[in-house]
């Protein structure tokens, strides 16, 4: 009997807690600046949670749920336990939109861990986060739902 494969994939992406840039606000009592100042130089090794534009798979959301159907492989020790469940993975977007730093916050075990940790690491390049227009490092976390069809 052939098992049916079912997976979805949450692309909302989660923020940690990393490094954040205060901006300064203009109050009705105050007047703003005659000129715009220049933007402040972004550290190359601050990781943002929330930057300006936030990273995307290049192609969208589609393209990152359709590279997950092409590239993911149930484990078979999962199969045959018919073991489905979340994993979250926490990893870094580097300016250039390289995953960096990957690793395993929760998930079911049984061998989903480490092919949802597989399919992180073999993305393609995304487009990255942007703060004042430059390309940053930004923290993402992505849970990779695995549903074994019963």
């Amino acid at each position: 009997m052939k098992n049916t494969l079912r997976f979805s994939v949450l692309a909302g992406m989660l923020g940690l807690l990393a490094a954040s840039q205060g901006h300064a606000q203009t109050g009705p009592n105050q007047s703003a600046p005659a000129s715009p100042a220049a933007p402040a130089a972004i550290n190359p090794d601050s990781v943002f949670v929330n930057p300006e534009v936030r990273p995307q798979f290049v192609g969208g959301d589609r393209a990152f749920a359709a590279y997950v159907g092409k590239s993911i492989r149930y484990p078979q020790q999962a199969l045959n336990r018919r073991i489905s469940g979340r994993v979250f993975i926490s990893f870094t977007l580097s300016a250039q939109g390289k995953v960096q730093d990957a690793h395993v916050v929760s998930g079911p075990g049984n061998g989903l861990n480490e092919e949802a940790l597989r399919l992180i690491w073999t993305m393609p390049p995304w487009e990255p986060g942007r703060v004042n227009g430059q390309p940053v490092r930004v923290a993402c976390t992505l849970p990779i739902a695995f549903n074994s069809g019963r």
